[in-house]
């Protein structure tokens, strides 16, 4: 029984803490990053020069009726402005490519994260939940480089640079403004733990809404046949119900905090325009101060009106940059050992016992031992462990207890990417990834040329199929590879399996989703392709092993007969219950 898929486990610790974990990622734009802070900086302080020349300009040429005075003023305010937006567009331009590239650093480190998870945590993570740290997660840290994390830093760069013109302008003045920020760093706070929490449940939602729609696809030729489209359709629902509930609870709280912020701002426009008065009426504060003063306030509760945007997209940064450091820190498989010995093909299985997480044994003190060149077929009934003899072997998973030995060597002790180069599998139902024939032949692997595959194409009986397709090699199969029939993509999986020229070649029920015409040509491939190589061959169809040297029958996942078809046959045991039995479904 293995274990059920769960959720990756979000991790809590502090907000801040989260971005620093990011930091590995955005270490070599380092230097950009920083310019673009540094250009920010000095676009604030561009900003804030505006209301001071406004001062200068009412205190000075405005009192002296200095026409000149005043023109200069004016056309060194138009000059400052226009340099903030020319600082703010490069500061833009600047943070945001460098973000981009963050962004797709992130993807690729995400996606490798998935390919060096354990095969039991891989296969029981819903393709849609990588799919949406990959995707959907990532993307919505774009936002993070703009109006998020860079727009925060702008406007605490602001913030603490009007607060020190105000306390310059007139310190009293200043406390007056000061004395209302607690109050709203309350309310700020409140609303952003409520966002926070609603920005995380929605995320979550949307990863399981995700994960649905792509398992319900899938397997839309199912739920059509038996009538459950109003059942997918309400499991579907259900999820993008969940999702809507915690999108709600973030706008409401969105939409109550602007109201909150205009209120904190009116009070304050007000305490300063009657405190402001009695200060200048007094003498102790000039009429172009208080304007200035005024206009610093204004400026100052900008960025605070803001913040409800700003939140609005924090938390929705963090709760994916928290799901994305969860899935970061899932343990990565195992690395096995670095030899790299003489692979022959000599292969033993030594009282290996094996089950799925913490279920019980599926093999169970399981021996066998196949010769270098020899070809074994791997028979039983369902369940019986046929299918994970081929994912011990393939380093998929360790066994509980006793060890899998490569030409005397065990297997946990070999370079997997050498033991790669020396085993080929033909599974059951062939991936194809969507590129050209000859991309999927190759897979990537640099020793693979062309004149390899067309070669392995030939021997399995794909090239007169490819010499129909409308650019031969260099057609481009769709998703999974649609256009090509079962038996056709078989094929295909077949040539990349050989194109290799592995020592060890496994066939995992390779002939059971193929026509008959299909099979029958394979059959007639496989006496010269099993030739001189070790092969273990995993098979239903039992007619389909006769060729074979040896044939292994597994009962509750232990070895109880071998030998060859006609002896196994003579014996009457239970490799001949099972060829009957297959006899009579055939």
């Amino acid at each position: 029984m293995r274990p059920r898929s769960t959720e990756t486990r979000p991790v809590r610790p502090g907000d801040w803490r989260l971005l620093v974990r990011l930091w590995g990622v955005a270490r070599p734009y380092r230097s950009a990053l920083l310019g673009g802070v540094g250009l920010m900086g000095v676009g604030a302080v561009g900003r804030m020069a505006g209301p001071y020349l406004i001062k200068v300009a009412i205190d000075g040429p405005v009192v002296r009726g200095d026409a000149r005075g005043l023109a200069l003023l004016a056309t060194l305010y138009l000059a400052v402005q226009v340099g903030v937006g020319g600082l703010e567009a490069a500061q833009i331009l600047l943070l945001r490519t460098r973000g981009e590239r963050i962004l797709r650093d992130l993807r690729t480190r995400l996606f490798a994260k998935a390919l060096a998870l354990p095969m039991d945590r891989l296969d029981h993570t819903p393709a849609g939940t990588v799919v949406s740290r990959v995707s959907s997660d990532v993307a919505v840290l774009a936002d993070l480089f703009s109006a998020g994390m860079v727009g925060v830093l702008g406007d605490v760069i602001l913030v603490l640079g009007i607060l020190t013109v105000l306390v310059r302008l007139h310190a009293g003045l200043a406390l007056t403004v000061v004395a209302v920020f607690p109050a709203l760093l309350v309310v700020s706070e409140g609303v952003r733990r409520g966002m926070r929490e609603a920005y995380r449940a929605a995320r979550e939602h949307t990863a399981r809404l995700t994960a649905a729609v792509h398992e319900h696809l899938r397997g839309a030729e199912v739920v059509r046949l038996f009538g459950a489209r109003a059942w997918s359709l309400e499991q579907v629902r259900d999820h993008g119900e969940a999702n809507l509930r915690a999108q709600v609870r973030s706008v409401t709280l969105q939409a109550l905090f602007f109201p909150l912020v205009e209120l904190f701002s009116a009070v304050t426009l007000a305490l300063v325009l009657w405190r402001g008065a009695g200060f200048a009426a007094g003498g102790g504060l000039t009429f172009g101060a208080l304007v200035a003063f005024f206009e610093y306030v204004q400026r100052l509760f900008r960025p605070l009106r803001d913040v409800g945007e700003r939140i609005n997209v924090l938390q929705s940064s963090l709760a994916a940059v928290e799901r994305i450091v969860g899935f970061l820190d899932e343990p990565a498989e195992r690395r096995r050992g670095r030899g790299r010995p003489t692979i022959r093909g000599g292969i033993r299985f030594d009282g290996v016992r094996f089950g799925y997480g913490d279920g019980p044994d599926v093999l169970a003190g399981f021996d066998l031992e196949i010769t270098p060149g020899e070809s074994l077929a791997l028979v039983g009934a369902t369940g019986a462990g046929k299918t994970t003899v081929v994912h011990l072997l393939l380093g998929f998973y360790c066994p509980r207890v006793g060890r899998i030995l490569v030409d005397g060597v065990p297997l946990d002790e070999i370079d997997p990417t050498w033991m790669s180069r020396h085993l080929a599998l033909v599974p059951q139902e062939p991936v194809l990834l969507r590129g050209t024939v000859l991309e999927n032949i190759r897979l990537g692997r640099e020793w693979v040329d062309e004149d390899r595959a067309v070669a392995a194409a030939r021997a399995v009986g794909l090239h007169p199929m490819v010499e129909t397709l409308p650019k031969g090699y260099e057609t481009v199969l769709g998703e999974e590879g649609a256009g090509l029939s079962s038996g056709q993509r078989q094929l295909v999986a077949f040539a990349r399996a050989l194109a290799g020229e592995p020592r060890i070649l496994i066939l995992d029920e390779a002939t059971s989703e193929v026509d008959q015409d299909t099979e029958a040509r394979i059959e007639e491939a496989l006496a010269v392709l099993l030739q001189g190589r070790t092969s273990l061959v995993v098979a239903h169809r039992l007619t389909t092993v006769r060729r074979v040297h040896r044939i292994a029958v597994l009962h509750r996942g232990r070895l109880v007969e071998q030998g060859a078809h006609a002896d196994l046959l003579e014996q009457g045991g239970l490799y001949r219950s099972l060829y009957e039995l297959n006899l009579l479904r055939s």
